[in-house]
């Protein structure tokens, strides 16, 4: 599973970018949502530090249905191609 997390960080960072430029919302604001220090989502959101499940499930939790779907079977399209080609 840790091979995975290569992948899944900066697949992560990407949707908490997009998630809160769409939203135009501070990263104070996404930190509120995410119930951790301003500094902690800003190390999320540059990857220096990775998600915790709680903190996965908030994000999904408040995305759309269609756009938490999307989320999820597009990293498992990204993990299904890594692991054709063998990248990870």
């Amino acid at each position: 599973m840790r091979k995975f997390s290569a992948l899944l960080r900066p697949y992560l960072q990407n949707v908490l970018n997009l998630t809160r430029h769409e939203n135009n919302v501070t990263q104070e604001n996404m930190a509120e949502i995410f119930y951790m220090s301003t500094r902690s989502y800003c190390d999320l959101e540059r990857g220096k530090s990775g998600f915790f499940a709680v903190s996965l499930i908030i994000l999904l939790a408040g995305l759309p249905d269609d756009v938490m779907v999307w989320v999820v079977r597009g990293f498992f399209s990204l993990l299904l191609d890594a692991l054709d080609e063998e990248v990870i």
